[in-house]
């Protein structure tokens, strides 16, 4: 189940990336790794944007966005599961979760996101969900898209 999340729930989420690699994982390489959870709330404009959490068996499990990048889209970021419920196909789930919560606008054609290109098991969930690797001139990241 997709909620939206508290900055108190998002404290958790913050404590599940406890070294410099899961945070890049999680937030990407525009994020300082260092960063203190508030300017990372901030950075990540969770005020703004539906900031939502995923939770399974009534558990907080997961955290993502699932905003609109532009007409016609919504963009998938900062995903991130609880490392100790991953290997259980819980990010699956998630990301079905999240495809439904885009696919309720009648508008959104496709969903976009971006991986780090060593993260190598979600790049294999994102290409087994249909989504499609694009052209990009940013070495750092690997965009990805599924169309309706």
């Amino acid at each position: 189940m997709l909620k939206t999340i508290s900055p108190q729930q998002f404290q958790k989420v913050f404590s599940w990336a406890q070294t410099a690699r899961d945070r890049l994982f999680w937030l990407g390489p525009n994020v300082h790794t260092d960063s203190p959870i508030n300017d990372v709330w901030a950075r990540l404009k969770c005020d703004e944007r539906p900031s939502l959490g995923f939770w399974y068996d009534n558990k907080l499990v997961g955290f993502a966005q699932c905003y609109e990048k532009y007409e016609g889209a919504r963009h998938i970021a900062c995903l991130i599961v609880n490392p100790q419920e991953r290997g259980k196909g819980l990010g699956r789930l998630f990301v079905q979760a999240l495809l439904d919560y885009a696919w309720q606008h009648p508008d959104v054609e496709h969903v976009t996101l971006n991986v780090l290109p060593e993260n190598h098991r979600a790049l294999n969930l994102y290409r087994s969900l249909g989504f499609v690797e694009q052209t990009n001139s940013d070495p750092q990241m690997v965009p990805m898209r599924l169309m309706r």
